[in-house]
């Protein structure tokens, strides 16, 4: 009877489903100038939606009641865009903030993992000569340790 009771138990009321975090549900698409912000996978609609420049001065757009966004990224004083947007959304129980960042071809969210090449360091040799204590020389006396392309080296002549 216990076994049973432990099963119903572990079947019925210790089910556990991922929560998903507003907050982090958040993509971007779109220009320079015209994008839009969305909030993704939540069946929460946001109250309410405000864009102002990385100055905070204007602000480039609002929304209401929807989970979809659109800004028009435009200076109202200087008629240039800017290359950083503050975003914030509310629903009734939390807020969000977002930073989103112009990287000259798609918009980046601040605090977000982007795409990093893999940097070879054997791709290109170091010709530059440094001492013992880093210090860069362009002349190695005689009989004097100095270090090129990650190897010690002593120049005998």
């Amino acid at each position: 009877m216990k076994k049973i009771l432990l099963v119903l138990l572990v079947a019925l009321g210790l089910q556990t489903q991922a929560q998903i975090n507003i907050c982090d549900s958040v993509t971007i698409s779109g220009s320079q100038y015209q994008l839009t912000i969305e909030v993704n996978n939540t069946n929460t609609i946001m109250y309410y939606w405000e864009t102002t420049g990385s100055n905070g001065l204007f602000t480039l757009a609002e929304d209401s009641m929807t989970n979809q966004h659109s800004v028009y990224n435009v200076n109202p004083v200087t008629q240039m865009t800017y290359d950083t947007l503050l975003t914030c959304a509310n629903t009734n129980l939390i807020t969000c903030c977002w930073t989103f960042i112009w990287n000259g071809t798609s918009w980046a969210r601040m605090g977000m993992p982007t795409g990093i090449e893999e940097v070879n360091i054997y791709s290109k040799k170091c010709l530059e000569m440094f001492d013992v204590l880093g210090r860069e020389v362009t002349e190695v006396p005689v009989g004097t340790m100095y270090i090129r392309n990650n190897k010690k080296h002593i120049r005998i002549k």
